[in-house]
């Protein structure tokens, strides 16, 4: 059983038949939990990731049979997509990203990358290999990044927001992130289940998710991001395939 499934088994046992479960204080009872356990050893993978169950917890709206939370009976897509999110990010895994991005203002039109690495969150490791002449590695929290065969002394760093797949010419924002790509699902408003796995839509995405093992094996969905003070407009289009869970990730430093 997992921290968030703890959280939810002890508040089932004291609520009212009924009741709707606290979503906000069982993440955090859920959380504490973990972080007891593991001191600070969780990187930004997890963290990242903690958002799907809340976002995934939002919409379920009711309790399983006698009073207890759908999380605990599992009668919920949305709560059996964030428990198979939740048990991706505690652990290391394999990733390769297709992304194609479109993004008028600059000029960009469908431009497609392709990458290819390996994260482990709670050693604080990863790398990523792109089409481009950029890559990029974390060391036990140390972040590398080169052009072509120069490489760059970053300092200290997790793994989120410097292993990044896009155009070199694109905004870093409008990049695909595989240390915190999951956490798109937490802006989905509806999850419903079919044959193939699972369906989500909300504001600016819409997409789908496959689990095996309860771990989210791939994630596809199109972003379409309204123009902010930071970003113009643009439309991303993302499929994530994740394997190796729980293998060894090792990453060198380059310099």
């Amino acid at each position: 059983m997992n921290d968030l499934s703890t959280a939810m088994h002890e508040w089932a046992g004291r609520a009212a038949t009924g009741e709707q479960p606290p979503v906000a204080e069982l993440i955090a009872a859920g959380t504490k939990r973990r972080n007891r356990r593991r001191a600070g050893a969780a990187g930004a993978a997890t963290l990242a990731l903690a958002a799907v169950v809340g976002g995934a917890l939002a919409t379920t709206g009711g309790a399983g049979a006698a009073g207890t939370p759908a999380a605990v009976a599992g009668q919920s897509p949305a709560v059996e997509l964030a428990a198979a999110a939740t048990s991706t990010s505690e652990t290391s895994f394999k990733f390769v990203v297709n992304s194609t991005l479109t993004l008028p203002a600059w000029q960009i039109d469908h431009v497609k990358e392709t990458c290819t690495g390996a994260i482990d969150p709670l050693t604080r490791s990863g790398f990523v290999e792109t089409g481009s002449v950029f890559s990029a590695r974390v060391v036990n929290g140390h972040r590398y990044v080169a052009k072509e065969n120069y490489w760059q002394d970053r300092g200290k760093g997790d793994v989120a927001g410097i292993l990044l797949c896009g155009d070199p010419k694109a905004p870093a924002g409008a990049d695909a992130d595989p240390a915190t790509e999951l956490k798109v699902l937490s802006k989905a408003g509806t999850v419903t289940k079919n044959a193939a796995g699972f369906s989500f839509t909300g504001d600016e995405i819409k997409g789908a998710a496959k689990v095996s093992g309860g771990h989210v094996v791939q994630i596809s969905y199109t972003i379409t991001s309204r123009a902010t003070k930071d970003y113009p407009a643009y439309t991303r289009e993302t499929t994530m395939t994740l394997s190796g869970f729980g293998d060894k990730v090792s990453v060198k430093k380059p310099i």
